[in-house]
């Protein structure tokens, strides 16, 4: 897993970020970000104080895609999905090691970059596992095969269950072949049939045992997976004990009602 920082500049930009779920960043650097595509990327926030620049943390996402926003101008948006947005934002000015992120990327003036210092990742880590355990999204995993291992624990400075992105894919593909569409098993919504093109191929995929609740890796089959919009992939993993897709259903039958 490598690690990438995005620099958003309030006064440049005219307006300072809110939290919303997603990565969104403009660059004209499509080869490195291609490369942060499956990996971290650190959002950093300058908002104007007085003077000076205040620094702050807002999020950490998974980049999952990269396209052309505008070919005039040689401009590319990489997307992503958050693993944690941070609400506030963390300060950082005052954190000892702030000042080697800074440094490393040249008073920030780089925009989009790799983070190189293992120690800054290591910091950076650190915030991610702490706080608000509801600014937590476990982000959709994309990739191939019909099975999987998932689960393993790495050491980085947690542990922290990998997961197969195939596997993911996989569950996808095969949805698409046996019904010619992507919807919610909770609640029938379609991303193609309400967004178009732009929401075409576009799903959340839920496993239906957490992978929390396993002591060691697991293999996991497309049977073992779920797809869901995001909504109620959201709402499934706030009910404590989890809710099956067809209990959810049920909720929101009643609702209906």
């Amino acid at each position: 897993m490598e690690h990438f920082v995005a620099y958003h500049s309030a006064k440049l930009m005219g307006h300072e970020l809110k939290p919303s779920g997603e990565l969104r960043f403009l660059s004209r650097k499509p080869g490195l970000l291609k490369k942060a595509v499956g990996n971290t990327v650190w959002v950093v926030q300058g908002v104007p104080d007085g003077k000076k620049t205040s620094f702050f943390l807002c999020g950490a996402y998974v980049a999952d895609r990269v396209d052309v926003e505008d070919p005039s101008s040689n401009l590319y948006v990489i997307s992503g999905q958050s693993l944690k947005e941070f609400v506030p934002p963390v300060p950082l000015d005052s954190l000892d090691w702030f000042r080697l992120l800074y440094n490393s990327q040249r008073n920030f003036s780089l925009g989009f970059n790799r983070i190189n210092d293992e120690k800054v990742v290591q910091a950076l880590e650190a915030l991610q596992a702490q706080g608000n355990p509801s600014s937590t999204f476990v982000p959709p995993d994309v990739d191939l095969p019909s099975t999987g291992t998932e689960g393993v624990s790495r050491l980085v400075s947690h542990l922290r269950r990998e997961r197969n992105r195939a596997i993911v894919e996989a569950k996808k593909v095969a949805t698409l072949n046996a019904k010619g569409r992507l919807c919610c098993e909770v609640c029938g919504f379609d991303f193609a049939a309400t967004y178009g093109a732009l929401g075409e191929g576009f799903c959340e995929v839920h496993h239906l045992v957490p992978l929390s609740a396993a002591s060691d890796s697991v293999t996991t089959t497309l049977n073992d997976l779920a797809i869901l919009c995001s909504n109620c992939h959201r709402i499934i993993h706030r009910s404590d004990p989890m809710l099956s897709v067809s209990q959810l259903a049920e909720v929101v039958r009643n609702g209906r009602r």
